[in-house]
């Protein structure tokens, strides 16, 4: 069995299973298109109302980090107003998610807690990008390419 196939089946697990998306580039694809890249990460300099915040501990102590961090800093009004929300996962997995808010924190915390490497959560017009990296950080900016209300 391969990872996908074992993070599969913990997400049809879940209370509110979110959609699986196996041809998930062209999703991939516009994310990229909607952001300024330096190297291989978005380029946060070059976003609107742009937030991190350092992460410590392990992962468990990380959500309760990350949550505090989308409310603290008023992100959950623009995740909330997304009518679907996509994951992407930066090389753990070959395929996407598709949630909707009411999904939105309890597969944060499951992605967080058992997919390694970069996670990039974002609305389907690409407006706005939430990363937590394997590195530790949780980043948050609205794309000016795509920043339409």
């Amino acid at each position: 069995m391969t990872f996908d196939d074992e993070i599969k089946i913990k997400i049809s697990q879940l209370s509110d299973p979110p959609k699986l998306i196996d041809n998930w580039e062209d999703i991939a694809d516009k994310l990229s298109d909607s952001f300024n890249w330096k190297g291989s990460k978005i380029d946060w300099k070059k976003t609107i109302n742009y937030k991190s915040s350092q992460l410590f501990g392990n992962y468990s102590n990380w959500v309760l980090v990350i949550k505090k961090f989308i409310y603290d800093n008023e992100i959950c009004a623009e995740i909330k107003k997304s009518k679907v929300i996509y994951y992407i996962n930066d090389s753990s997995l070959n395929f996407a998610v598709q949630l909707t808010y009411k999904q939105f924190d309890n597969f944060l915390a499951f992605a967080v807690e058992n997919i390694p490497q970069h996670h990039y959560f974002f609305d389907s017009s690409n407006k706005w990008c939430l990363v937590i990296s394997s590195e530790g950080y949780v980043d948050f900016g609205l794309s000016q390419k795509n920043l339409q209300t």
